[in-house]
């Protein structure tokens, strides 16, 4: 089966690297910050056709921040497309009726995280403005709203700073008034607020670096295989962790999708992936991939590997021993 038939999960798609905070858990990036012109954007929909219904209006950059969000959200309309938002929710009341009304828009996602990097009064008022278009989408309309602390196990949430208890506190009174057991509630899938609306705690993650230490050699991730990124400039990446754009295999508008997905180094991640064999010099630095990897019981990962693989810097076979 074709990658066109059988499709993906979702596709990154980064309409904008900039972003209106500057938060010390996101990763600095040395590219050029731009924004995706809405032609441009119309382009990329027009080439995804048939490869997926599902996008993401991030790799880097905050979405709301780019000025012609709502132009965004109505092509992906037009196009049969469905937006799971991501946003930092600092310009949430700036786009309110926008999102309560948008047909495209499916989920939103918004990182709680980011409030805990601002004064006590601004992030008072942005919960404020959070809380009421949640409530909102929830009485009103069919979106699922994802309120998300990011690099927080739940452990750290209940155990964390002063802000961050107090934040978790305002949720909850926020949306009921029955004991809630935040210990139990708060592991696993999370805790439904409401209908639609649930808080997420995460587990810890990094952003790849290339100049990070090397962490595993073999792994296995979705990559390619339920989800690729497109950077603003249009440079197609493997993954959505690829803040730089290590991980290229084209250019979607240079080339056809296709193209790109048959293209050597595609291929090669893919196999790599297959056999549990990360072949690119980022992935053997991404903790993230150790969510999807299958670990040997004996703990030597090296077990799952097959008899030979192809190294990321050509054709040639490696022999594995």
């Amino acid at each position: 089966m074709s990658q066109k038939q059988a499709g993906f999960k979702k596709i990154y798609i980064e309409i904008t690297n900039r972003c209106n905070l500057g938060c010390s858990f996101c990763v600095r990036s040395k590219r050029p910050l731009q924004d995706m012109d809405i032609t441009a954007f119309a382009e990329v929909l027009e080439r995804l056709q048939g490869y997926t219904q599902d996008l993401c209006l991030h790799v880097l950059g905050e979405p709301l921040f780019h000025p012609r969000f709502a132009s965004f959200l109505t092509l992906c309309h037009a196009f049969g497309m469905r937006v799971n938002l991501t946003t930092n929710g600092t310009l949430i009341k700036r786009h309110r009726q926008l999102l309560l009304t948008a047909p495209a828009l499916h989920q939103l996602n918004i990182s709680l995280h980011s409030l805990d990097e601002l004064s006590t009064d601004a992030a008072r008022t942005h919960l404020q403005e959070i809380i009421a278009l949640t409530r909102e989408a929830s009485r009103s309309t069919a979106l699922y709203v994802s309120l998300r602390f990011w690099n927080m196990h739940v452990h750290t949430l209940l155990q964390g700073s002063e802000k961050k208890h107090w934040l978790l506190n305002e949720l909850v009174a926020a949306f009921t008034d029955a004991p809630v057991d935040l210990n139990s509630g708060l592991n696993g899938r999370g805790l439904c607020l409401a209908d639609r609306v649930f808080l997420n705690p995460e587990l810890p993650f990094t952003w790849p670096q290339l100049a990070s230490p090397e962490l595993d050699k073999y792994g296995s991730c979705r990559a390619l295989r339920d989800h690729l990124a497109i950077l603003v400039d249009g440079t197609v990446v493997a993954c959505c962790l690829d803040a730089e754009g290590h991980l290229t295999l084209g250019n979607i508008f240079q080339q056809p999708l296709a193209e790109i997905l048959a293209g050597s180094r595609a291929g090669r991640i893919r196999e790599g992936f297959a056999h549990q064999w990360l072949l690119e010099p980022l992935c053997r630095r991404c903790s993230y991939q150790r969510r999807f990897t299958r670990r040997h019981p004996d703990g030597n990962q090296s077990a799952w590997r097959t008899n030979v693989c192809r190294d990321s810097a050509g054709s040639a076979p490696v022999k594995i021993r």
